[in-house]
């Protein structure tokens, strides 16, 4: 997981990047890449959960962008998307959508067999999302809560 994140680094695909190692077996990373908000991710390769923690904020619960996130990210898995667009079951086991105090983190379970593959996974996601989910139906969104130019 480590290493696959900051290949992705040393090409220039994030504009920075920085690790913690918590424990052997638990790290903290922070990258920024689509917008000037960094992400922030923890991996817990004991349990083999990514968190992409505060992802998304300024979100209700349960408000319509919420439940668009949840429908999009449970959509991912879909045989009718093209295989390259597509989240496989093998690599990303389980993908769950936490909305607390109105922020939404994401938490992936990949497989212990393959977690740079599960890493690029969960990169591509988070592209999808941002590039083609959000940019779309909900600029206004991006504008206020990730400093994006309003035109």
């Amino acid at each position: 997981m480590t290493e696959q994140l900051r290949s992705y680094a040393t090409r220039g695909v994030f504009r920075e990047f920085a690790l913690k190692q918590l424990t052997p077996q638990r790290a903290e990373f922070r990258f920024v890449w689509l917008t000037v908000r960094p992400v922030r991710a923890r991996f817990d390769a004991k349990s083999n959960l990514l968190t992409l923690i505060d992802l998304l904020p300024g979100i209700s619960p349960r408000s319509e962008i919420d439940r668009a996130l949840r429908a999009f990210f449970a959509s991912r898995y879909s045989t009718k998307l093209p295989q390259h667009r597509r989240v496989s079951r093998k690599l990303v086991r389980k993908l769950t959508c936490v909305n607390r105090r109105r922020s939404i983190s994401l938490r992936l379970t990949i497989s212990k067999r393959h977690p740079a593959q599960s890493a690029r996974q969960a990169i591509l996601l988070i592209s999808e999302l941002f590039q083609n989910f959000l940019a779309g139906p909900y600029h206004d969104y991006m504008v206020r809560n990730f400093d994006l130019r309003e035109d």
